[in-house]
């Protein structure tokens, strides 16, 4: 039995992420357990939900946790804001089509001419540039590359 082979999926689409977003829900998470950590503080929420032995209020200790989880909060936005403004970087790269050197561009794959012509309203012409010129003129026998400018 042979087995179909399966066909080129397109890649997923681009995710807008904006850093400003991700560190908002961060920062609710962060928030939530620091108003944790001192509702424990003030109300014992240990004896109260779980049935513990009561604990005394300890304001230097609760302090102390609070400093810990803001420094966390504080390195762990810093890492979200530099992996979330990397992928937007690497997002706003041009895709090209490596094999027919189509664009995609607003969820379309536009030949060059035609992504130029929607960026720039200019016309396009086609031309060789003097690389290609030598290369070309080279294989053709009994003629010479070009020299000079």
């Amino acid at each position: 039995m042979q087995m179909q082979p399966t066909p080129f999926q397109a890649p997923p689409p681009k995710q807008v992420v904006y850093w400003q977003k991700a560190l908002l829900w961060q920062s609710l998470g962060f928030l939530i357990v620091v108003v944790l950590t001192w509702s424990d503080a003030i109300f014992d929420l240990a004896h109260v939900i779980l049935g513990l032995p009561h604990r005394a209020l300890d304001i230097n200790r609760t302090a102390i946790t609070t400093v810990v989880i803001v420094f966390l909060w504080m390195l762990s936005g810093y890492k979200i804001y530099l992996v979330v403004s990397r992928l937007s970087y690497l997002e706003s790269f041009l895709h090209v089509c490596a094999w027919c050197r189509k664009i995609e561009y607003n969820d379309q794959w536009l030949s060059l001419e035609s992504h130029f012509t929607q960026k720039t309203g200019g016309k396009v012409s086609h031309g060789i540039c003097p690389e290609c010129s030598k290369k070309v003129l080279g294989q053709v026998p009994g003629r010479s590359a070009p020299t000079g400018g």
